[in-house]
Order: structure tokens, then sequence, then C-alpha cells
């Protein structure tokens, strides 16, 4: 029996729904959308590939940075916010000062933990627009894909591989310092 991880799997899953029911140009939901407001449709996949993309994957991870942040928004403290209203201060002002400082911790784990996972964005790229037109939607995952399995150049994948690991620990190491000073 052969195992499939959800991690593989759901990617794909959520590539091929907006391939296929939302952004087809003929009996896609935007399709019907543009057509509803009397526009002509969009081929998003041809004309906009990089904007699908990012669109895909915003859809598909955008869930979790509103549940870290609506999280964290529950644990702030009502009575300082309270106070800085009857110490006159304005809603701009109690977002800036309150609001604000409390989430810079959730913002830089959501930025790491985000910034990891879109680095090995591949399954999106792959099944909707194969990198292109061009080069136009690729990423360095997929460029790696590409490079090794495609061009059959095994050393300057392995070269992108290892640039795509340095530059996710520079990152990491980064927020993980920015978190530690917030601690403080």
């Amino acid at each position: 029996m052969l195992l499939i991880s959800p991690f593989f799997v759901m990617p794909t899953a959520n590539a091929l729904l907006w391939k296929h029911m939302m952004m087809n140009p003929i009996y896609g939901v935007l399709a019907q959308v543009w057509i509803f407001f009397g526009s002509s449709p969009v081929d998003w996949l041809t004309d906009h590939p990089l904007f699908s993309v990012i669109l895909m994957v915003a859809w598909q991870w955008l869930p979790f940075a509103c549940l870290i942040f609506i999280t964290s928004l529950q644990s702030l403290d009502r009575d300082q916010m309270e106070a800085a209203g009857m110490d006159g201060a304005n809603p701009l002002q109690k977002f800036w000062f309150l609001t604000l400082p409390h989430l810079g911790r959730p913002i830089a784990v959501v930025v790491m933990i985000e910034m990891i996972f879109l680095m090995s964005v591949f399954a999106e790229i792959f099944t909707t627009t194969g990198g292109g037109p061009g080069n136009e939607s690729t990423n360095l995952a997929f460029l790696i894909f590409k490079q090794a399995l495609m061009n059959f150049d095994v050393g300057v994948a392995s070269a992108g591989a290892l640039f795509a690991v340095v530059l996710a620990n520079i990152v990491a190491v980064f927020l993980i310092r920015m978190i530690g000073k917030n601690l403080d």
C-alpha cells in the first residue's frame, strides 16, 4: 500500500481546484464573474501566471497566518487599551504603540514559517503553469527541479539548493534574533 503525505497532496489538490474550477477561462468561477459584469473572461494562467500562483498559495496559507494573529490579538491586554483611550490616545496611536508591538513576535514567527514553506512551493507551479510562459512563474524550487531533471544539470541544481538552504537559514537566524529581542 502506497502512503502519500497530505503535505504533497494538498498543494496539488489546491492547484487543480484553482486551475479547473476557479481560473478556467471558459467555465471557471472567475470567468463567470467577468461575464456577469459584462466583460470578457481572462485566461489567468496564461495572461497572469505569477499572480495566479501567488493567489493560489495565498489562499492556501493565509488562514494559518490569520489564526496566529487572531490568537495573538485575543491575548492583548484590554486594560491597557482602555487606559490608553482614557489618556486620549486615538485608534491609530493605540494600534501603533500597543497592538503592533504586541504582534511583533507573531509577525516574526509567521514570516519565518511562511518563508520556509513559500521557498518550497512546487506543486502549484508544476500543476498549473509549468513555470511558464518562459520562466515567468518559476521560483527557486521549480528552477532546481528544471535544472536537475529537465536540463540534466545536477551541478547547477545542487548550487541552487545550497543557495536556498543558506538563504532560509539566514532569514531564520535574523527572525529568531528578532523574536529573542522582543522577549526581553
